[in-house]
Parts: C-alpha cells; sequence; structure tokens
C-alpha cells in the first residue's frame, strides 16, 4: 500500500466505547460501525502516519476496504503512488475516417510519462475509406485494418488479441491523454487487485455553448467523486474511452459483444463486475475527449444510447435501477405533487409536519448512538434528504416520461404545470452543482432537448427488443 495516502474527510471522526467501534460523518450525517482491526487502522493514518507503515496481512484487502470508504464519502484519497515498477501497457485505439482526430491522439500518446519500452500501441482501423496507414507514418505503432467493417467493440477485440501488454488500455480516436494519464491509473491495478480502473473524460473544446455544455454533460462525464464496485446489481459502469483492463479480467469477461454498436462498454462492464473483478472510476487520469459540436449529432448519439437500455437489461437480468426511497420524504413529494396537480395549497401543510418527523427521527437516531449534533445540522440533514428526493424523482420523470406527461396534460392542463415544476427544479439543481458556464436559458435548451430525445430512445429500444425493463425500478432506502 506503500504511496496511497488516506485522511479522514471532512468533519468525520472516529469513536471507540463499550457499544464499538465507529466512523460518524457530521455533514452528511452518517454512522458506520467497523471493526477494531480497521478502527486502529484509521486511527493510525488519522493521525498523519502513512498507511504502509501499519502492518496488515491482505494489502489488496485493505487497499480495498479503504477505496471504499473513500467512495462513500468517510475517507478523501489524497495521494496516489508513484510508481517504481511498470507492467506492460498496449494502448487499443479503435479507429474509422478520423484522420486528423487519430493524428491528434497519437501526438499525445507520445507524451504520455512512462517508460517507452514498457507500452505499445495498436490501431485498428475498421475498414476506413482511406488506409490510415498512408497517414500514421510512426514505424512503432502496429496498424491492423479491417478490411470490411466490423464495428468498434470488434476492433478492440482484434487489438486486445494482438496486444503483449499485462495491461490493455482503451482510448478512443477522438481523444487527447494527458502526460499522467497512465501513471495515474496503472496504480490501481498493483495495488488493490483491480480488474479494470477508468479515467476522467474531460470535454477537449469549451468554445461553443453545445461543448460548453457538454464538457459537464456528456454522459462519457463520470463525475468527480472515486467510485468502486465489484459484483452486484448496481448499473455502474465506465465509458472504454478511456479504459484500461487486466488482461485476465479482460479474458474472464470474454472481450467485448460484437454487433453491439452502443451500450459494449456497459455490457462489458457488467460482465466484468459478474466474473467477480472491482471496477474502479477515479476522477484523474483525464483525456479530452473531442464531442459531437453539432445538435444534431449529438442529439442523434443520446438516442442511441437510450436504444441500447432495452438490450442490456434484458440481456442482465439481475441489474436493477437503483432508486433512493425515504419514506418521510417521499410523502413530502406526494403533498408537493397534490398540491400543485390539484391547485390547493392544503397538501402542503403537511410538509412541515413530515419535515419534522424526519428531524425528530434523526434525533432519536443520533441519541442512541451519542453523537454530538446540534440542532441546525439535524435539520440540516433533514432538509437535504427531502430536497435530494425531489431531485431524484423530478429528474427520472424528466428522464423517461417527459413527452407523456406533456401528452397528459393536453387532457388535464395541470399534469403541464407539474411538468413545469418538475423541470425548473431539476434543471436548476444541475446548473447550481455542476456548474456550466453557459446562461441558464442556454442550459436548459440542451438539457431539454437531451432528455427528450433519450427518452424517445430509451422507447424506441423496448419496442425494438420487445423488452420493457428499462422502465423498472428496484427501490433502496435512502
Amino acid at each position: 500500500m506503500e504511496g496511497f495516502r488516506f485522511s479522514l474527510a471532512k468533519d468525520v471522526s472516529l469513536r471507540s466505547d463499550a457499544d464499538g467501534f465507529f466512523l460518524i460523518s457530521k455533514t452528511p450525517i452518517k454512522i458506520l460501525r467497523i471493526n477494531k482491526s480497521l478502527y486502529n487502522f484509521l486511527k493510525h493514518i488519522s493521525e498523519g502516519s502513512d498507511s504502509a507503515d501499519f502492518p496488515t496481512t491482505h494489502p489488496q484487502e485493505t487497499m480495498q476496504v479503504l477505496l471504499k470508504l473513500a467512495a462513500r464519502g468517510y475517507l478523501k484519497l489524497e495521494n496516489t503512488p508513484t510508481l517504481t515498477e511498470f507492467p506492460f501497457v498496449s494502448v487499443i485505439i479503435p479507429v474509422r475516417d478520423q484522420p486528423d482526430d487519430l493524428l491528434d491522439c497519437l501526438k499525445a500518446l507520445e507524451n504520455v510519462r512512462y517508460p517507452r519500452d514498457k507500452f505499445e500501441i495498436i490501431m485498428v482501423d475498421d475498414s476506413s475509406r482511406e488506409k490510415l496507414e498512408k497517414v500514421v507514418t510512426n514505424p512503432g505503432i502496429q496498424i491492423i485494418r479491417n478490411e470490411k467493417s466490423k464495428g468498434a467493440a470488434a476492433c478492440r477485440n482484434i487489438g486486445a488479441e494482438a496486444a503483449k501488454g499485462d495491461i490493455l488500455a482503451f482510448i478512443d480516436a477522438d481523444c487527447i491523454a494527458t502526460e499522467s494519464w497512465l501513471e495515474e491509473l496503472v496504480p490501481f491495478f498493483q495495488y488493490t487487485g483491480s480488474g479494470a480502473v477508468g479515467g476522467y473524460i474531460d470535454g477537449h473544446g469549451d468554445k461553443t455553448p453545445l461543448e460548453r455544455y457538454e464538457k459537464t454533460f456528456s454522459s462519457l462525464n463520470m463525475g468527480s467523486r472515486l467510485i468502486i464496485e465489484g459484483k452486484g446489481e448496481s448499473g455502474f459502469y465506465v465509458p472504454t474511452a478511456n479504459l484500461l483492463v487486466g488482461r485476465e479480467a479482460f479474458r474472464s469477461a470474454g472481450g467485448f459483444k460484437e454487433g453491439m454498436e452502443v451500450g459494449e462498454d456497459v455490457d462489458f462492464c457488467w460482465r466484468l463486475r459478474e466474473c467477480g473483478y472491482t471496477l474502479v472510476y477515479t476522477p484523474t487520469g483525464r483525456v479530452a475527449h473531442k464531442h459531437r459540436n453539432k445538435l444534431g449529432k449529438m442529439l442523434k448519439r443520446r438516442f442511441e444510447y437510450g436504444t441500447s437500455e432495452a438490450l442490456l437489461y434484458r440481456t442482465h437480468r439481475d441489474k436493477k435501477k437503483g432508486f433512493p426511497v425515504s419514506i418521510l420524504a417521499g410523502l413530502s413529494f406526494i403533498a408537493l405533487m397534490l398540491a400543485v396537480l390539484l391547485a390547493n395549497p392544503y397538501p402542503l401543510c403537511a410538509l412541515p409536519v413530515l419535515f419534522g418527523s424526519d428531524i425528530w427521527w434523526k434525533s432519536s437516531t443520533i441519541r442512541k448512538y451519542r453523537v454530538d449534533i446540534s440542532p441546525g445540522q439535524l435539520a440540516a440533514a433533514a432538509l437535504r434528504s427531502h430536497l435530494s428526493f425531489f431531485y431524484y424523482a423530478f429528474f427520472h420523470l424528466i428522464r423517461y416520461y417527459l413527452i407523456l406527461i406533456i401528452g397528459l396534460g393536453v387532457a388535464w392542463w395541470p399534469f403541464w404545470a407539474w411538468d413545469g415544476v418538475g423541470i425548473i427544479y431539476a434543471s436548476v439543481t444541475d446548473y447550481i452543482v455542476k456548474k456550466p458556464k453557459l446562461f441558464y436559458p442556454v442550459f436548459l435548451y440542451f438539457y431539454l432537448m437531451e432528455h427528450l430525445v433519450y427518452q424517445v430512445g430509451v422507447f424506441w429500444g423496448c419496442v425494438k427488443h420487445g423488452y420493457f425493463g428499462s422502465y423498472l425500478l428496484s427501490f433502496k432506502r435512502a
């Protein structure tokens, strides 16, 4: 574990008493019971000591626990180690008819900080109209050409078959890797035993309004939070535009499913996790993606992403769309809905009662564990749970049912009012949290167009594949 450095996250503390050992977060309020050995380890690093100085018989398992605690907000990952050993990495690039993008991608790879004798570049030309051998003159790059187009999934499999590396690094031809790309992602394999690691995908351009929207809201952008998942029903995945996979894990998962035009990265990551491998996403190891800068092309791609849902959920019946449910917050949401739909303020009278009940319930739980939380912090926690539920509920309705609700409004106009409340609430929340460099009306236009087109794609995919499991939810306690 040498080189990885963790610290307790802000407002997080450790406690030990006769009831056991606990990790306590005050913002948001969370209490986690832990065992004595983990308590001693966390106490060691909370005092500023290096994690490598603490003896442990299972370093990889311990590191995975620490990463999961970081993903859940209890710890902060301060630093990843500097590599002292360099596993061989095969960089695999599927490409078709993108000569200019490809040259930019290859030029950036020349500047990646990694020993030149420890990585190779394999370019798989998927039957480009002009043979890319004429464009790529570097003799050190292995070029494989498909005489007939086979699709990106097949190209990645072909590249993996020809690769010599212990790690297969997948990147798209329209991506620009940063100099620290590999040195920030590879350590997760060495120290955690992960099967695959994905890094942050940024937007390359920000000159046009659409580029600035995509820079923040592209479906390739997985956010700024560390995520680590193993086998389970969650839909977590990492896009192949920036994905490193261990060779053995790749073989065990069976590679990418050829013939899938979209969603093949989701399918692969789900199969990888089902094989028992851990999948990590870290907001480091960045690449910059040249997003589609024409609205029609962007919306077409969102439609295609939507169509993939039905096939994915039909193939992976164990996967569910998790929806966090808080009973009191859910009742508040229903009260708000009734007030808007009935144009009657009386259901809103339930909101302070439900909010007060949530504070009382949280307070009783806190007293049980004897945690010192101020009334203001309790009220803030209750407000956060209610507002978060409102966001998730409104976002889901807009994402999958916006057109239906608009249609219902033709028969009964209050549905339009309800739709308007949901659109404003969800969009303003996203606008404030993600801070796109756009005026709100411009942002809202792209936001609505994206959701409308995506849900049309979802419905069309369900009709095409004869499976409507895309609309099923797995409710979980928030």
